[in-house]
């Protein structure tokens, strides 16, 4: 017989926090395979959540010109 145990969230940040919260220490950009390692999440969860930050305009991304790979970096408001 199979068992299946219904775990809960961690309290803390989200995926998406996580990701935003790194993204702006990293000043100079963050490739998907960097954000990858850091967090400990597979690609395909991160580009979700980078979808929908770029969608919400708290990031954006520019295509690398040497390593053909895209680069992700914050949106500063100048106020």
């Amino acid at each position: 017989m199979t068992h299946f145990k219904i775990i809960s969230a961690t309290p803390g940040l989200t995926t998406q926090e996580e990701i935003l919260k790194i993204i702006r220490e990293q000043a100079t950009g963050i490739t998907i395979k960097q954000l990858s390692k850091v967090l400990n999440r597979p690609v395909s969860m991160l580009q979700v959540c980078l979808k929908q930050l770029i969608a919400s305009k708290q990031i954006h991304s520019k295509k690398s010109k040497t390593s053909h790979s895209i680069i992700y970096y914050p949106i500063i408001n100048k106020q």
